[in-house]
């Protein structure tokens, strides 16, 4: 179900866009072969930490403007939701810098963990896939991955040879909720040891239709307020690739030039403005409110060498580096706030050969980081950042299973131009272990304990964020002394299957030491509440899982039906709800396919949301249907597709958002589009 697979990885694999059809849209139709998935994101075979993959069909039709809406309905992962144009993941009930976004295996280098409206720079139309990775492999990327690793392929840099002169693809979509038209091409070629790659995309979207109106109070609301459209929540993208490699026998040397462009409105009430003249800015013009103009230019190197030796089998590098820069922009079209985050980040992994019957990789990180704000909403002063991480993990075979472990030391320095700067290490280290209790039964069991860092925003947030609608206070601003969060984390994960019937559940429990979370004092400071950071033992626990039916084949179909759900519950030490955490869910999904079609009907209950201090949402049910035809032309393959999303058109609110009492999700929406792959 969402087209979810374990998968087994190797450092040297290299990925090839979709323009060969996944294992279940082929041969005969049947669903019930599960096709060995690479995953890029982990060096080492054998991942044994939940590792989900979203590729293939699923993110044809499922894709969104953000990673976070794309990834909302897989299990255990939420969004943050700031509106349609802005939202991270959230996995397990941890979210912002407790993610880390990667793009092909490096950080994303941009400012979406500063704020809740600030925009994660990797753009969905141009995944491949994407990855979900949970357990030791995180400590790869960072102490902070408390919640996990989201990882975007797109094969920017080509790690291998042409296949062909010239192959790609072109995807036109559109949709009826936010008047969404996108385009996006891809171009991939080369010839002998060199290969090329080149991508382009555009979207253009409207306000965003709704089911009654934005504000949920209606005591809050604006006299002039009107239902059916939340209002400022248009958006425009652009962006653009080139890659290019030399592919010899024994690894590949490559470079990628990169830019990404976002104008978006801000929705909601965060953002308190008085009746302005408009300015001759065209947004401001058109839609009254303000809107952030963003902007990316990056250059990522990558490379590996395949040693084949008696002690190193390969070592892999990659260096990005990005100029970023957006601008928060008031409705008469003078710039209230900008922001700067220069950063780049290098890495390099050596992969050993067995030694003691261990094979792993060992590597270092670097991270520089240079973030700049100035102006009325600047409630972040000036930080540079500069990180340096050391990290192993390695794995073994044993006669009763196989086991895997990590470790990873980091430094790390936070200097501030108004406070303290914060010097600290951090060591993190966890292991895992899996193994077949009966024949079709699969046990894996994964244990960490992690150190995170305080990060920028929550150690000198010192003012009104209104994006947010907070007046924001950090530990050091606070005068506190701050202290890094430990968290002990256990997961469970039992799997297993019969001929036609799979199944997969998880439990975890995490014990965070010293949790990092904002306490709202009910004070009010320049008209907004006062949100000051806070340290204090918490606990999350929660089950999530699915099971996969085959029904058999019905007129000339293959039918599937599946079920799945998830639950996660916080709380402090003195029984305090923490905010922003997602409700239980329960879904159940109906499909069909044959060679050339597939269809599904969905359906997921979120639950009303109480225990937390946040906003409480009330309980809503989605239902969805996609339709996915792959039509063979004379060489070419044309991909048709469709989805209707919230068919019920449910007025539905993310109690994981910000902006939950004022931004609801999409009313019902008509979702359809075309690939052309050649």
């Amino acid at each position: 179900m969402r087209a979810f697979r374990l998968a087994a990885a190797m450092p040297a694999a290299t990925i090839l866009w979709t323009t060969a059809l996944p294992a279940h849209e082929a041969g005969d139709g049947s669903s019930a072969e599960i096709e060995e998935i690479v995953v890029t994101a982990a060096p080492l075979g054998d991942v044994l930490q939940p590792t989900g993959v979203f590729e293939g069909d699923r993110l044809l039709t499922d894709r969104a403007p953000t990673l976070g809406e794309t990834l909302a309905a897989q299990p255990g992962v939420s969004s943050s939701y700031f509106g349609p144009a802005s939202s991270r993941p959230i996995i397990r009930g941890l979210g912002g810098s407790q993610v880390i976004m990667l793009s092909d295996g490096i950080s994303s280098l941009d400012a979406a963990d500063v704020s809740a409206d600030h925009a994660v720079t990797v753009e969905p139309l141009l995944a491949e896939r994407i990855e979900i990775i949970r357990g030791p492999t995180t400590l790869l990327y960072g102490n902070s991955a408390a919640g996990g690793v989201v990882n975007v392929v797109d094969n920017r840099v080509p790690r291998q040879p042409a296949e062909q002169a010239i192959g790609g693809g072109i995807e036109v979509r559109a949709d009826t909720a936010s008047e969404e038209r996108a385009a996006v091409a891809r171009l991939d070629g080369g010839g002998g040891s060199f290969a090329w790659h080149l991508d382009a995309y555009t979207r253009d979207t409207e306000d965003v239709e709704i089911n009654g109106f934005a504000t949920a109070d209606p005591d809050d609301r604006e006299p002039d307020e009107e239902p059916g459209k939340l209002e400022n929540s248009f958006s425009e993208s652009d962006g653009y690739a080139l890659g290019a490699s030399w592919v010899g026998d024994r690894g590949y040397l490559g470079v990628a030039f990169s830019g990404y462009d976002t104008t978006y409105g801000i929705p909601g009430h965060s953002h308190e403005h008085g009746e302005e003249e408009h300015g001759d800015e065209e947004h401001a013009e058109e839609e009254g409110g303000p809107f952030i103009d963003m902007d990316q230019q990056r250059v990522d190197v990558r490379g590996e060498y395949a040693f084949n030796g008696e002690f190193l089998e390969a070592v892999k590098f990659s260096l990005g580096s990005n100029d970023y820069e957006h601008a928060e922009i008031e409705p008469s079209g003078e710039i209230g706030t900008l922001f700067e985050n220069d950063a780049w980040q290098a890495r390099v992994e050596a992969i050993h050969a067995r030694f003691a019957g261990w094979r792993g990789a060992l590597g270092l990180q670097v991270d520089d980081r240079d973030f700049f704000a100035e102006g009325e909403e600047a409630f972040l002063t000036p930080t540079e950042t500069e990180s340096l991480g050391l990290f192993a993990v390695e794995e073994r075979d044993f006669d009763w299973g196989h086991a895997h472990v990590g470790g990873r030391v980091e430094f790390l320095e936070h200097d501030n131009q108004a406070f303290d700067t914060y010097d600290e290490t951090s060591v993190s280290l966890a292991a895992g272990v899996d193994f077949e209790l009966a024949r079709g039964y699969t046990l894996r069991a994964n244990l960490s304990r992690t150190e995170r860092h305080p990060s920028a925003e929550e150690l000198y947030a010192s003012g009104p964020h209104l994006a947010t609608g907070q007046f924001e206070l950090g530990l050091a601003a606070l005068g506190l002394d701050p202290e890094k969060e430990v968290s002990l984390n256990f997961d469970v994960r039992l799997s297993g299957g019969a001929e036609r019937l799979r199944w997969d559940v998880s439990v975890f429990y995490n014990r965070v030491g010293d949790y990092i979370f904002q306490n709202l004092t009910g004070q009010v400071e320049d008209a907004l509440p006062v949100a000051e950071y806070a340290q204090s033992d918490a606990d999350f626990y929660g089950i999530e899982g699915e099971v996969s039916l085959l029904l058999g084949r019905i007129g000339g179909f293959q039918a599937e039906l599946g079920f799945l759900g998830d639950f996660v519950y916080a709380e402090l030490d003195d029984g305090r709800y923490l905010p922003r955490m997602p409700p239980l869910r329960l879904g159940a999904e109906l499909m069909f396919s044959n060679d050339t079609l597939t269809t599904s009907l969905d359906v997921m209950w979120h639950s009303e949301q109480d225990n937390i201090s946040s906003f409480r949402t009330d309980s809503y049910t989605m239902i969805d249907v996609s339709a996915v035809y792959h039509l063979p032309l004379a060489g070419p393959m044309l991909d048709l597709f469709l989805r209707g999303s919230n068919l019920a058109d449910e007025p539905a609110r993310r109690s994981t958002s910000f902006l939950a009492a004022y931004a609801p999700l999409p009313g019902r929406s008509l979702h359809a589009g075309a690939r052309l792959r050649f």
